[in-house]
């Protein structure tokens, strides 16, 4: 025996009318009445007028569209399907459960969400409708996990979304499945007591032939649900007489099942477990060889489910008109808008061909104009352009003459030097030293001025040799200036004041760091840069 689908629709409205979360209260002061204008107590007759609370709902509604108040208008539908659900029209409870889907999902409200996702999952269960049912129910699960985490929500919000899973599970057998959401509700709250955990876990332990445990269990839930007077006792009851039918104690058996039809009359809540529990007991009676009893029970029992199923195929025959009238209206509505799309499509061709050949003509004129405008003016600026060129050159050329020139006077006077050198060194060899370090630092000094000359000249020489060949040394800089003026090896040496075999030297490191072949020539490739 299985719990059907409406039991959990009522456990969900009751952790559903336990108010939202605190943080969902402050949000708006209009909502903050919500809860305590609308709550419901399912074990106090005197609150069930439902016709009278859904007039308020509606009153409330038109008051919360007036104010454009999104999220108010959106609980009081989801408030409008729980009541729908309780009465039974499940058609009217799926049709308000979508208007507030609809509308929280445009302000993304997650605490309103996860219960909406919930009620939906367990409706569209009633419909076994199984895969669009998990995937509500587990929509629900994980926006609650996210919300319990932040803080946002209350854990009652987590368990009641483990506990939903469960219920899933547990009415397709499912009992191990069952059992570790089960374990879960409890995780949250190890502390606590939840009579409704510990009546499905009493069941599916039934189920698994661990009699004890779930006499135990089933026990202990029972008195809970009469502390605290919730009407998931009928379920409990219903329950406890099965497993005392399996353990051969027919008379108590009996007494459960009368207890829980007794106490479904009374409440009438649970009213699709009403044919079950009476064709259990006239199954006891049976057993117990009261034949007119057993008979009694099973036409009652059938009379209840024939009417049962007739108000739910009924109900489910609505629901499905109204989605199917949904989906044609949204048919008919695409269909205007795809002509209306149509025809803006066809205006908006006509104008763009209009203004393309217009535009064109302006800008074949345009252009024409700018074509030549440019043409003549491009022209003027390549006349300019090549005599600045020229203008250029012909100073570099000469400024590079006057700095070979220049090198060239350093040179004979660096041959008169030396030769002046050589004669006091021979006459005077301690004057000679003297004279010697002296030119020496002379020598610095000119280099120093026609390096200051050179780079007047060949602005970007250094620049570009050394972003190509970086690790060319200050040495070799001034020697590759000096093959760039075409200087020889010869006035090099006189230039720099070193040997001649120092300048060979120093070009065949140039060489190598470069990447010359030795058919390759250093002066041309110097010279390009």
């Amino acid at each position: 025996m299985k719990l059907t689908h409406t039991s959990l629709l009522y456990f969900l409205l009751i952790f559903n009318n336990s108010g939202f979360s605190q943080t969902d209260a402050n949000s708006n002061n209009t909502s903050q009445g919500l809860t305590t204008g609308l709550r419901i107590k399912l074990n106090n007759k005197s609150n069930l007028n439902h016709l009278t609370t859904l007039k308020s709902v509606e009153i409330e509604m038109e008051t919360a569209r007036k104010k454009q108040d999104t999220l108010l208008t959106a609980r009081l539908l989801h408030k409008k399907s729980d009541l729908y659900t309780y009465i039974g029209q499940y058609d009217l409870a799926y049709d308000a459960l979508w208007d507030a889907l609809l509308l929280t999902e445009s302000i993304y409200h997650n605490n309103t969400l996860l219960l909406i996702h919930r009620n939906l999952g367990h409706l569209y269960d009633l419909y076994n409708k199984d895969s669009l049912a998990l995937s509500h129910l587990k929509t629900s699960l994980n926006i609650s996990k996210k919300l319990v985490s932040k803080k946002i929500e209350r854990p009652h919000q987590l368990i009641s979304s483990y506990f939903s899973l469960a219920s899933f599970w547990r009415q397709r057998n499912n009992y191990s499945l069952s059992l570790k959401y089960l374990d879960s509700c409890q995780q949250i709250a190890p502390a606590r007591e939840l009579p409704y955990v510990m009546t499905d876990k009493g069941y599916c332990y039934m189920q698994q032939g661990k009699l004890e445990e779930a006499k135990e269990l089933l026990t202990r839930s029972l008195e809970l649900h009469r502390q605290k007077g919730t009407p998931y006792e009928i379920v409990t009851l219903s329950f406890l007489g099965d497993l005392k039918k399996i353990l051969l104690e027919y008379d108590e058996a009996l007494d459960f099942y009368k207890q829980s039809l007794e106490l479904q009359e009374k409440l009438q809540v649970h009213k699709e477990k009403r044919p079950e529990i009476l064709q259990k007991t006239s199954d006891i009676y049976v057993l117990k060889g009261d034949l007119k009893n057993a008979l009694n029970y099973l036409k009652a029992s059938k009379n209840s489910s024939d009417k049962l199923f007739s108000t739910t195929s009924r109900n489910n025959k609505r629901l499905f008109e109204i989605k199917n009238k949904y989906a044609q209206e949204l048919t008919q509505n695409k269909k205007l808008i795809l002509t209306q799309q149509e025809k803006i499509e066809e205006n908006k061709s006509k104008m763009i061909r209009a203004i393309s050949v217009f535009v064109f003509i302006i800008l074949l004129v345009f252009g024409a104009y700018i074509f030549y405008y440019q043409k003549a003016k491009i022209k003027k600026l390549s006349l300019v352009r090549q005599h600045d060129k020229d203008k250029t050159n012909a100073v570099l050329e000469v400024k590079s003459k006057e700095l070979t020139a220049h090198a060239l006077k350093m040179i004979e006077k660096e041959e008169a030097v030396q030769t002046l050198l050589e004669i006091i060194k021979k006459d005077n060899p301690k004057e000679y030293h003297a004279l010697a370090n002296k030119y020496a630092k002379g020598s610095d000094n000119s280099w120093e001025e026609f390096n200051l000359r050179f780079t007047e000249v060949n602005n970007t020489f250094y620049e570009s040799l050394c972003k190509k060949h970086p690790n060319l040394s200050a040495t070799e800089l001034k020697h590759c200036a000096l093959i760039k003026l075409n200087f020889n090896s010869h006035e090099m040496s006189k230039f720099l004041n070193i040997s001649l075999q120092s300048v060979h030297t120093s070009r065949y490191r140039i060489r190598k760091k470069i990447g010359l072949d030795s058919n390759s020539s250093l002066e041309t490739y110097i010279g390009a840069i």
